[in-house]
């Protein structure tokens, strides 16, 4: 049996009944709902969370994976909604993502990790903007 792991405050790209959701921070999941913020903005001191969005899984669920290393980026892919079903599966093995500090420029914020094709990446959200955060800099994602 293969599955997806998605983690409380884990950054992920959605497409749920063929909506786009790109860098949506999980925010919550329940045993038949999960609970995502598309519209959050990293700052200094906190984040900032204007939205909060509820799914059942019963929805068409699809994840979308960027391919991005190293500021260089390949094809994107998605999982295949006809290929699962989603389920959720309790499991206090795992736990909610810490956020990340990232300093850029003389100032930090508060970032989290991202879902790749690659790994764990950083990203933060300044001015409606997503940066996806590596060692070589900053690069400027597409939000939809």
């Amino acid at each position: 049996m293969a599955g997806r792991l998605l983690l409380t405050n884990g950054v992920y790209d959605f497409v749920i009944d063929g909506k786009k959701y790109f860098q949506s921070i999980l925010l919550k999941v329940d045993k038949d709902k999960f609970y995502i913020s598309n519209n959050w903005e990293s700052t200094s001191d906190q984040e900032k969370i204007t939205d909060t969005l509820m799914f059942s899984i019963n929805k068409e669920i699809q994840i979308r994976m960027v391919s991005i290393n190293n500021g260089v980026g390949g094809l994107p892919f998605k999982t295949k909604a006809q290929d699962y079903q989603i389920s959720i599966v309790p499991n206090d093995k795992y736990c909610r993502l810490k956020n990340v500090k990232i300093t850029s420029k003389n100032q930090t914020y508060i970032g989290h990790f991202y879902f790749t094709a690659i790994g764990l990446k950083e990203i933060k959200i300044v001015k409606g903007k997503p940066y996806l955060v590596e060692e070589r800099g900053e690069y400027i994602m597409r939000r939809n």
